[in-house]
């Protein structure tokens, strides 16, 4: 497991069909044989998907190695992503078969059969993914607005900032705020924090910390509340990530917190 501040990448195999609801848009891919996701109206098969945020959606992987890679919650690389997808989507916005899908199954099956340290991980994945995207980046328009509430979100991601302080941060009414940010990345505002608090739980157990500590140390109630956000959007709890069924091995960014563990308010 890679978590970096902007994206977030699995590799290993998954115990089950697992219903999932990801936090932000997430690109699937199988390192073996085609694998399922099936959606609320429709089942794709393939080795590719992009499925979008807060979708719920069933993966059956089988006994296949796949790579689960979270994109950016701004929803940038989703929309840039959605260019290079040759099924086109239905109004679930999932996609199926992927362009590039030989050169990403290559570079991620070299970094499952392979592991690397973060930052070059994360230098070889940007690098694919600036190949791809050419100048998308250029014709895509983000929120700016929207861009600082969600910075104010993960740099106080221990708080619960009021969605009222939030739009006075930007210059909005609450309506119109809460509108723009599900807009914009997908989401409702609390579900983005969660989301968040998921990753930096992820750095502060690399650091060292059990679960019920990394728990608190991001943010949540306490480890009940976490481990139901977890088994909500990652359809497994912590412990079986972690520890017990799949236990993946965290490979955090070389700068690690040192917030020691608290015990905030209940969100």
């Amino acid at each position: 497991m890679y978590p970096w501040e902007k994206r977030t990448l699995f590799l290993g195999k998954l115990p089950r069909p697992l219903k999932v609801a990801y936090g932000a848009a997430t690109l699937i891919i199988s390192l073996g044989k085609p694998i399922q996701a099936r959606l609320a109206n429709r089942t794709l098969e393939g080795y590719s998907f992009l499925i979008p945020p807060n979708a719920e959606v069933t993966i059956n992987t089988g006994i296949q190695a796949v790579a689960v890679f979270h994109l950016d919650v701004l929803g940038e690389d989703y929309k840039m992503f959605t260019y290079h997808f040759s099924a086109a989507h239905t109004r679930d916005g999932a996609y199926c078969d992927l362009n590039e899908e030989a050169d990403f199954r290559t570079l991620l099956t070299k970094l499952y059969q392979q592991p690397s340290d973060s930052s070059p991980t994360y230098t070889q994945l940007t690098a694919l993914l600036d190949y791809t995207f050419g100048n998308q980046s250029d014709l895509i328009l983000t929120d700016q607005e929207i861009a600082i509430a969600v910075a104010a979100i993960k740099n106080q991601f221990e708080d619960n900032i009021p969605i009222t302080e939030l739009a006075n941060m930007v210059g909005m009414s609450v309506p119109t705020l809460m509108r723009r940010f599900k807009q914009q990345t997908g989401m409702p505002i609390r579900r983005l924090r969660l989301w968040h608090r998921m990753y930096e739980s992820m750095i502060f157990i690399s650091s060292g910390q059990n679960l019920t500590d990394a728990a608190y140390s991001a943010g949540f109630a306490d480890s009940a509340h976490y481990t139901r956000t977890f088994q909500n959007m990652w359809g497994i709890g912590p412990s079986s990530l972690f520890n017990k069924t799949i236990r993946a091995h965290i490979i955090a960014p070389p700068t690690t917190p040192t917030v020691e563990p608290g015990y905030p308010e209940t969100p």
